[in-house]
């Protein structure tokens, strides 16, 4: 998702005057192309993660649609005050991008991790919150939503699912029909994980934590005796699965990262098996 990132900010900077790069000391070689063909609207802050967003809330102001981008945990919880203020309050144009989440680099242990990176953003009003699955999800989702005059969180992975969905802002996507009256509201990458290990539930796919805007076509899939199921990889804490109870009004079994530090360092699939995410631990979660 990274490349595309820097594809998008390099035709975005070609085509909208208004627009604005401001980045974090990270990922400067990968938008070098972007920096060359406007010098002038494209600023490596370093690591002074709070000024960035209060620039790009002040440039915003001006008129100007920043982007902003480091790591997760460098942007989201560090500068999580100035989010809040500078952008959600004052509900500035700012789209910020942020790679890293969870534990993506999870060679360089939990000062580079951000197991909630999903709950803090929803929680800001006026702030449209986006998780793309893959490249061309966040591609469409980032065009779709380019100048709509909202502020924007993009939470980009490493990790991709391999099925590139239509998908749009506010809506959640029917993947699978149930089989056995179980309902799986997953996301991201673990789409891949549960697509490939259980053939009987229902799977519902989930891009953004916005107002769900086809509401009543999910809920007439459901009937009294469903059983609901959240899977994510991010904390269950205000995660996935709080975000569908509150806004379906219905009890959900959340599979995901309880409230712990995962302490390993290793591969990425080293840590899923910590966190209990591995295909093992999420049918057993489901089927007991």
């Amino acid at each position: 998702m990274r490349k595309k990132f820097a594809e998008l900010c390099k035709n975005t900077i070609t085509n909208d005057p208004q627009s604005i790069v401001l980045i974090g000391d990270i990922s400067h070689f990968a938008l070098r192309e972007t920096e060359k063909i406007a010098p002038e609207r494209f600023y490596n802050i370093g690591i002074c993660e709070q000024s960035m967003v209060g620039v790009a809330s002040g440039l915003a102001l001006e008129g100007m649609r920043p982007i902003i981008h480091t790591i997760s945990p460098f942007l989201v919880e560090r500068a999580y005050e100035q989010i809040k203020v500078d952008i959600g309050y004052q509900n500035t144009e700012v789209t910020i991008i942020t790679v890293g989440g969870t534990y993506d680099y999870s060679d360089l242990g939990c000062t580079h991790h951000c197991y909630n990176d999903i709950t803090l953003m929803r929680s800001i009003p006026n702030l449209q919150v986006f998780e793309p699955g893959n490249s061309q999800e966040f591609e469409s989702l980032f065009n779709q939503t380019w100048g709509n005059g909202q502020p924007k969180y993009f939470r980009l992975s490493n990790h991709e699912n391999n099925n590139p969905l239509p998908v749009k802002p506010g809506e959640i996507l029917k993947i699978r029909d149930s089989k056995n009256n179980k309902w799986i509201f997953t996301s991201g990458e673990l789409l891949n994980d549960i697509s490939s290990i259980d053939q009987e539930s229902g799977i519902l796919y989930v891009t953004n934590y916005n107002e769900v805007i086809n509401k009543k076509e999910i809920k007439a899939l459901f009937n009294p005796i469903c059983e609901f199921y959240s899977l994510e990889n991010h904390f269950v804490i205000g995660g996935l699965g709080d975000f569908i109870s509150e806004e379906f009004e219905i009890y959900v079994k959340k599979i995901g990262i309880n409230n712990e530090f995962l302490l390993s360092y290793g591969s990425y699939e080293d840590l899923k098996s910590e966190a209990k995410l591995d295909r093992e631990n999420i049918l057993n979660k489901i089927y007991g």
